[in-house]
């Protein structure tokens, strides 16, 4: 068995043939549109990254691959993951599948309950499915760039979640039970539709919510005494509650593109702890 086969930027149009097996298979930025049946016999495969090329199917025979534990295949034109991908028990680390032609994932990706990070930004996902809740170990989420209107109540059982990229998507609400996401710590929703900050747990340390509809920041916002940054760019805010100034860690407050924003007198002491405020 050989460790490693790196065909990166080789120039292929056809997938290699494989005389050996492999515990990593690297093709990426290729012109392979193909993935060749041999593949399938690759069972000490633990690496495959096949991304930035012209893929348009995974057939069911990727459920064969159980020693996987990375995958990407990112930047291709693939509109569907099979079921199969539920039988990757092992994978551990990363799924990338960002950048393709995908409406939707599938319900046995919820098999997969040692993945860390889930990448499906730049697709055509408009909804996730219900059993999502199942990726316990899922500590890294980017949905960006989907046409998601709303999050699936079972999203809140993801409870080792630190970083969500939910931008540039049509989500109007989330559900109530979001602020149960207790170690989230980095949230962006840019490019939406909410009217209202979103009930979050208290320990975030960044919040980007650009471009919605937001109307008032609430004078709850000073439960989140850890917060460092946060972005409310191009909304609908007039005025400020004094309570901001209890954001004793807050390093960035950025309000420009409010076009009716009221600045307050007291914005001059968020200046002098040297939090940098844009408006």
């Amino acid at each position: 068995m050989k460790e490693v086969l790196n065909l990166n930027n080789a120039g292929l149009d056809d997938f290699p043939e494989l005389n050996f097996l492999f515990k990593e298979i690297s093709l990426f930025n290729n012109k392979i549109s193909v993935i060749s049946n041999n593949l399938w016999n690759q069972h000490e495969l633990e690496i495959l990254n096949i991304s930035a090329n012209l893929i348009t199917e995974i057939p069911e025979d990727l459920g064969k691959l159980k020693n996987l534990k990375m995958i990407d295949f990112g930047h291709n034109n693939i509109s569907k993951i099979p079921d199969s991908i539920g039988n990757l028990v092992n994978l551990n680390s990363y799924l990338y599948l960002h950048n393709n032609r995908l409406t939707s994932l599938p319900e046995k990706i919820s098999e997969l309950k040692k993945v860390t990070y889930l990448n499906i930004s730049e697709n055509k996902i408009e909804i996730l499915p219900n059993t999502i809740g199942n990726l316990k170990s899922l500590v890294e989420l980017k949905v960006e760039k989907n046409s998601l209107t709303k999050l699936p109540e079972s999203f809140c059982g993801l409870s080792k979640l630190i970083y969500l990229n939910l931008a540039k998507n049509k989500i109007g609400s989330l559900p109530k039970c979001f602020e149960n996401l207790s170690n989230l710590r980095f949230l962006n929703i840019d490019d939406n539709q909410l009217k209202q900050l979103p009930n979050c747990n208290p320990d975030l340390r960044e919040i980007s919510l650009r471009n919605n509809e937001i109307r008032e920041i609430p004078e709850s916002i000073e439960r989140f005494e850890y917060l460092r940054t946060l972005d409310l760019r191009g909304n609908k805010i007039i005025e400020l509650p004094k309570e901001i100034l209890n954001l004793k860690y807050l390093e960035r407050l950025d309000l420009r593109w409010n076009i009716n924003l009221r600045i307050p007198s007291w914005s001059n002491q968020l200046l002098d702890r040297k939090c940098v405020f844009y408006y």
